[in-house]
């Protein structure tokens, strides 16, 4: 009887472990079915078939408990393996460019053509609006016109202030110079007059004393002739008289003479001549002070000068903006980058205002995928992660190139962190505003301990596997490391040796002590 029920355990056992592998089997190429038709997203048990098998053993299970009586629950059990995992994140977003410029009228001006609109493809270069260039080249030439007219008063007043500044300075320095001429001039006229004065008074001196000595000779001989004296005294007398009366004559023509002698004559004509210079010069000054006066009323200040020079500044600026406009205006709006138009308000005929909104170009190179990510996937994400991203059946590369500091609620109040993916090879092909599939490859590990990620559970105080010692089953903390679909990376709590519960076959819930009958599983 012992024999016959340890056989028909084995039996039963052997038939399970069958019905378990054609299951597997079922169940790896239900995955494969279902990974084909939806890419990214985790593959899903066959409900039906797991159902009968579960039917099946318990059937078995109830067969088994009748023979062997004490026999545990029968759970299906499995071994960590080392292998490698690589933890992908899949999930959906929206297209859209990294690149984004508005175009704006460059100038004033009445639009003429709009070649574009909105969902247009555009290379860079591309000519996307014109302006009316007759417009334009009249406003060119009025600004000509100005700054022609400002430059030529401009002129006209600088050459005549430095022609009345000329003036001024000439007055000033001649004024400067006569000044100091008839300062010498009279200064030399008055040595020459006291020099002149000085010698005639001195030959005067000279003559009137004589004279005097004479004139008192005679008058001392005539009185002695008067007091009496002999007739050889008398004699002598007139003849010392008429010598005085000779010496007389001959004073007064020493004095006419000294009166009209080349000295004197010269030094007269010296004289008259620094006169005349004198006079020239006071002239000369008077004409000199007229022409200060005038030239001073005639030129310009600081201020006026600044204000002429400005007007002349702002001509010539003005024109420069004219022609700045007119070759932007004959440039058109031009597209900067290969993009494509989002919108586009220009019309044609219609004047605009500089700086008018016009055109939204979007890059078609420059290209992101932008998703929400949970708090769950957002802990597994960082920048430069290697992402596959799918639009319209094509298949792209990207990389994580931004993740948002700060949770925005969704419909469901749930809080989600944005995300952009940099696509790596964007191709024409690529239509903004549609969405993509992406799986992100968020981490990996190689020959990492594995179990099924069915065995594990959770609790208050972390994740936890049942694993079976003596036949009775055990609680076991374990420490997760990176996940895929089917597995989970063990990082500390159990070894390649231990054999770890993935289920209950008969659907009793396990619990820590229970009795069980182990059904390995086919890794």
């Amino acid at each position: 009887m012992e024999q016959q029920e340890k056989t028909e355990q084995a039996l039963s056992a052997k038939k399970i472990k069958e019905m378990k592998k054609a299951e597997k089997r079922k169940q790896k190429e239900a995955k494969k079915e279902q990974k084909a038709k939806n890419p990214g997203k985790k593959r899903k048990k066959a409900p039906v078939i797991i159902a009968a098998i579960i039917i099946v053993l318990i059937v078995i299970r109830m067969v088994s408990c009748a023979f062997s009586g004490n026999a545990g629950v029968m759970v299906s059990t499995t071994n960590a393996f080392r292998g490698d995992i690589e933890e992908n994140v899949s999930t959906s977003g929206k297209v859209a460019s990294e690149e984004k410029t508005v175009l704006f009228a460059p100038v004033s001006g009445r639009l003429s053509e709009i070649n574009v609109a909105a969902g247009d493809a555009v290379k860079a270069g591309d000519v996307l609006m014109t302006y009316d260039m007759d417009q334009m080249e009249q406003r060119l030439q009025e600004a000509s016109l100005q700054q022609d007219k400002s430059n030529a008063s401009y002129n006209s007043t600088m050459t005549e202030n430095s022609k009345s500044t000329a003036k001024l300075n000439e007055a000033n320095t001649n004024l400067a110079v006569l000044d100091q001429q008839l300062t010498d001039y009279k200064a030399y006229l008055k040595e020459l007059q006291d020099k002149l004065s000085t010698s005639q008074r001195e030959t005067q001196r000279q003559l009137s004393e004589e004279s005097y000595d004479l004139s008192r000779k005679a008058a001392d001989l005539n009185k002695e002739l008067q007091d009496g004296v002999t007739a050889e005294r008398a004699k002598e007398i007139n003849k010392e008289l008429q010598d005085i009366s000779s010496s007389q004559a001959r004073n007064s023509y020493v004095q006419s003479i000294a009166n009209s002698s080349d000295y004197v004559v010269s030094m007269q004509n010296e004289i008259a001549t620094v006169q005349e210079h004198i006079t020239e010069c006071e002239n000369y000054k008077a004409e000199m002070q007229s022409q200060k006066g005038s030239s001073e009323g005639t030129i310009l200040n600081g201020y006026q000068s600044q204000a002429y020079a400005a007007d002349k500044d702002l001509a010539q600026l003005t024109y420069q903006e004219a022609q700045e406009q007119y070759d932007a205006a004959k440039k058109g709006i031009v597209a900067d980058f290969d993009g494509i138009v989002t919108e586009c308000t220009g019309v044609s005929g219609a004047s605009v205002t500089e700086g008018a909104q016009l055109i939204t170009l979007e890059s078609s190179q420059n290209v992101k995928v932008s998703f929400d990510a949970s708090k769950s996937d957002v802990a597994k994400l960082a920048i430069g992660q290697k992402v596959d991203i799918t639009i319209s059946g094509n298949k792209y590369e990207g990389e994580i190139s931004k993740i948002n500091r700060m949770a925005t609620l969704n419909a469901s109040n749930t809080p989600m962190v944005g995300v952009e993916v940099h696509l790596t090879n964007p191709d024409d092909k690529i239509i903004l505003g549609l969405d993509a599939k992406l799986t992100v490859h968020t981490n990996s590990a190689q020959d990492t301990l594995l179990i099924p990620v069915e065995a594990i559970n959770a609790d208050k105080n972390g994740d936890f596997l049942y694993v079976i010692e003596n036949g009775m089953v055990v609680k076991r903390a374990i420490t997760c490391g990176i996940s895929s679909d089917e597995y989970t990376e063990v990082l500390d709590g159990i070894t390649e040796e231990d054999q770890i519960i993935v289920n209950s076959l008969t659907g009793i819930s396990l619990e820590e002590g229970m009795a069980v009958t182990a059904v390995p599983m086919e890794q």
